[in-house]
């Protein structure tokens, strides 16, 4: 199939999610002079402590550079889950540096606070009333190879352990009770898991934000920070603003303002396209319990039904870098067809790209750096841990540093790549061995 015959003739560069939320400069506020804390950036964290400290009384500036909902809040998948990828591949490993063997011994801590994570989410929508079409639909986790499926008992044991996740082993010959596809060789059901409109998410944190008093200032970029905690001067492109506290919540988007962070991080960009409407009999076929679904390969694709139940929305890497939006729809869509054959002659309507931010650890992480509160690193599960991260720096604020969590204190490693600075330069490399290897695990399967 060409791509010009997989594009819907109102085919769209950007999110499906901004139908129903676009991006917005609110009523566009100039910073006030003077604030008790200052956050730079408008996404889930930073929204999430602007909330927490508005609501007991601080006087909040969220800074962000371009519009809200510009970024990866409005532009994920929206699945909400506690646990399944945190710190991969720390746990499991046979010989660990002495970093890792810190966050092994504090791991089970880390994934029973993933399910707190995953409950703040579904606490503020109903107490916000935020109209997100939240729904506890669940997870499918497919295993890409036998010896993946066979690994899912130790993997849904320690959820249920710790995070009282409701896993549950689901063999290959009963796949088909969970989606129209025989291409996994089993897979793993999560019953506290979730998905949410993301963009409409996003927008109700912000209109809670507005309602606790928040100055929510759009084109609002950071240049410069000096001074420290109790006396913080930061210059703006809209003036400058003196404040007790500042905060970093940049995430996938973490600038040259803090050129060390962004050595700890490793922005990659992440690709989605939805189609078009689907006949009544496919759309309710293809996933027929309404649960999110991902899978364990290295490089791995998630997709689930649009709230409405007559699209689907299908992300992966179609590349490691942002690429011509007509090509990532056609790599998009053969992934797609990969999994769901019968859909090979359904169009794309939407397709579009944003950044993950990535850690060595696989974890992400709280902290201080030059006096500045940081949460950074969603590692792919950014709906559930960025709002989680958000609310805790924002706790941390309001008790003086006094913040009962295993996040706290865990050192964000810098990516171990000799005179890295945040270009990603060697992603496509690791991509494509990566590709390579997942196809040969295929292929011995």
């Amino acid at each position: 199939m060409t791509t010009d015959a997989i594009l819907h003739p109102d085919f769209k560069d950007q999110p499906y999610w901004w139908e129903a939320a676009a991006p917005t400069a609110l009523d566009d506020a100039d910073p006030p002079a003077h604030a008790d804390v200052l956050i730079v950036g408008g996404g889930y964290s930073g929204l999430s402590a602007a909330l927490e400290l508005a609501r007991a009384g601080r006087s909040v500036v969220v800074a962000e550079a371009e519009l809200f909902g510009h970024g990866a809040s409005s532009r994920n998948g929206g699945g909400v889950s506690a646990g399944v990828n945190l710190g991969k591949g720390i746990a499991g490993g046979s010989s660990k540096s002495g970093a890792q063997s810190e966050i092994a011994k504090r791991l089970d801590t880390l994934m029973g606070e993933s399910r707190a994570a995953f409950d703040l989410v579904g606490t503020l929508v109903e107490r916000e009333k935020i109209d997100c079409h939240y729904e506890k639909r669940g997870r499918l986790v497919g295993a890409y190879t036998p010896k993946h499926f066979a690994g899912f008992e130790a993997k849904a044991e320690a959820l249920n352990r710790l995070c009282d996740a409701g896993a549950q082993l689901l063999p290959r010959d009963r796949l088909r009770e969970e989606m129209a596809s025989d291409f996994y060789h089993g897979g793993m059901t999560i019953k506290q898991a979730a998905k949410i409109h993301p963009s409409l998410y996003h927008k109700g944190l912000l209109d809670a934000c507005s309602r606790a008093g928040v100055h929510l200032c759009a084109h609002t970029r950071v240049e410069g920070v000096t001074g420290g905690r109790g006396g913080f001067t930061v210059s703006t492109s809209k003036g400058t603003v003196q404040c007790a506290e500042t905060m970093i919540a940049t995430n996938g988007y973490t600038g040259p303002l803090t050129p060390d962070l962004r050595k700890s991080l490793v922005p990659a960009t992440s690709h989605i396209i939805v189609t078009e409407e689907l006949s009544d009999d496919l759309a309710q076929s293809l996933i027929p319990n309404g649960r999110t679904i991902s899978e364990t390969p290295r490089v791995l694709c998630y997709y689930r039904m649009t709230p409405d139940g007559k699209r689907m929305m299908f992300g992966g890497r179609a590349r490691f870098t942002d690429i011509d939006p007509k090509l990532r729809a056609k790599l998009m869509h053969a992934m797609m067809t990969e999994r769901f054959p019968q859909m090979k002659d359904v169009r794309v309507t939407h397709s579009w790209t944003g950044f993950v931010a990535f850690t060595y650890d696989y974890l992400p992480h709280l902290g201080l750096h030059r006096d500045m509160h940081y949460c950074l690193g969603c590692n792919g599960s950014g709906v559930a841990m960025m709002t989680y991260l958000g609310n805790l720096v924002g706790r941390r604020i309001l008790q003086n540093d006094e913040l009962d969590s295993a996040f706290v204190g865990l050192d964000m490693p810098k990516v171990p790549v000799p005179g890295y600075t945040g270009n990603p330069w060697f992603l496509p490399i690791i991509g494509g061995w990566y590709r390579f290897l997942d196809r040969l695990d295929r292929m011995r399967a």
